[in-house]
């Protein structure tokens, strides 16, 4: 299939399938003319990439992930300091993805809270908890620069 079709089928635009394949995460095939042409499992390949990526991993750690996952060649260092120094780093990536799950479950606690209370009417204009009804509104006058016009 060619880039149009992936991008359709992926949602991802053609500009970032490209950047994809600089970041070397995707690897199409060329015709004769130098058209992109993607396999099949390049759409699994892609929403893999795209998820890692709203997860905020770095292109290399995604490119990492997907070798060991999609491609069954993991690219893991022979010596026991380098390998630790990928461990440290997966296990940074890890943890910084757990507090992240961590956060947008206790957003989205929140929200879902939110979303009951004003179904229930519970919330709002004259209702317990309308943070309108204690602040104090004040009229403030920004002062800006001079026009050079006379006042």
């Amino acid at each position: 299939m060619r880039i149009g079709e992936l991008s359709a089928r992926t949602g991802a635009s053609e500009r970032m399938l490209r950047y994809y394949e600089e970041q070397g995460l995707l690897k199409p095939e060329r015709t004769a003319s130098g058209y992109r042409v993607y396999a099949e499992a390049d759409v699994d390949r892609v929403a893999r990439i795209r998820c890692m990526l709203s997860a905020s991993l770095p292109s290399g750690v995604v490119g990492q992930a997907l070798r060991f996952l999609l491609d069954g060649r993991a690219a893991i260092p022979d010596e026991p300091a380098d390998r630790a120094r990928l461990a440290e780093t997966l296990e940074s990536e890890l943890d910084q993805l757990t507090e992240k799950i961590a956060s947008l479950q206790h957003s989205r606690e929140l929200l879902a809270t939110f979303v009951a209370d004003v179904r229930r009417d519970a919330v709002g204009p004259g209702r317990p908890g309308d943070p309108g009804a204690r602040v104090v509104r004040r009229s403030v006058s920004k002062a800006g620069p001079a026009t050079g016009r006379a006042r």
